[in-house]
């Protein structure tokens, strides 16, 4: 179903589940700048640009009256010089007065059904998350790494066990993190796949260099790994 009901503490509110946007749309903005800090997000007007040549997609779930409450922005890394294509979810947030109602879980579960569909040829919806492994002093913060993977969990997607990191968008020190995977067929991933994967998010997704000391570290880090599992 592309719509449903939920109940709010304002009373039920109807949901219009993974609607298409586009760059003239400016609903989700507020949404994005109120869940991700400013080193994990890409400036507006560049997400717009991708928008609007087709690299990236958005959906947004809305209420009766048209306002966003759930956006996922979704780049798509096609097929290129006989490389694996997969779909990237960059970006999903529930708007923050709205969170804890179920709202992320439903708008999810149609995102997969609705990407799957679409690119059915492709690898699957890959997704970046904090580290549930890197050691903190805040408690607080610990429990939210650990729910928020569980919330792609119990979404069906499947843990990668290889070292992984993103980098900042102010300069900053990467961020330690997890990768997991949506398959849209077979689920299971080969190493040399899963290496060709990540060097592109990086080189296409966060435009860096392959030669640079990050990329080169990185990837010598996860082959390194995934040869031990050999």
């Amino acid at each position: 179903m592309d719509d449903t009901t939920i109940q709010t503490p304002d009373g039920p509110v109807k949901l219009h589940v993974c609607k298409d946007g586009d760059s003239s749309d400016s609903g989700w903005v507020a949404i994005y700048e109120a869940s991700f800090p400013p080193d994990q997000r890409q400036p507006i007007d560049q997400l717009g640009a991708q928008l609007s040549r087709g690299a990236m997609e958005l959906d947004e779930t809305r209420d009766e009256n048209g306002r966003v409450l759930c956006m996922t922005l979704s780049e798509v890394f096609r097929p290129a010089d006989r490389k694996q294509a997969f779909v990237l979810a960059c970006y999903t947030a529930v708007t923050p007065e709205l969170r804890g109602l179920g709202i992320g879980s439903i708008h999810r579960r149609k995102l997969e059904q609705l990407l799957r569909q679409e690119y059915a040829t492709y690898l699957g919806l890959f997704t970046e998350i904090e580290s549930t492994k890197q050691a903190t002093s805040d408690p607080e913060l610990q429990q939210t790494r650990v729910r928020r993977k569980n919330f792609f969990l119990k979404l069906g997607l499947i843990p990668l066990d290889v070292p992984y990191a993103f980098p900042s968008y102010d300069g900053g020190e990467p961020l330690e993190g997890e990768l997991l995977w949506f398959p849209f067929g077979s689920d299971s991933i080969d190493a040399e796949t899963l290496q060709q994967v990540v060097l592109r998010i990086y080189t296409e997704g966060y435009a860096l260099k392959a030669t640079s000391d990050f990329v080169q570290a990185q990837m010598e880090k996860i082959k390194t790994a995934l040869s031990r599992k050999v």
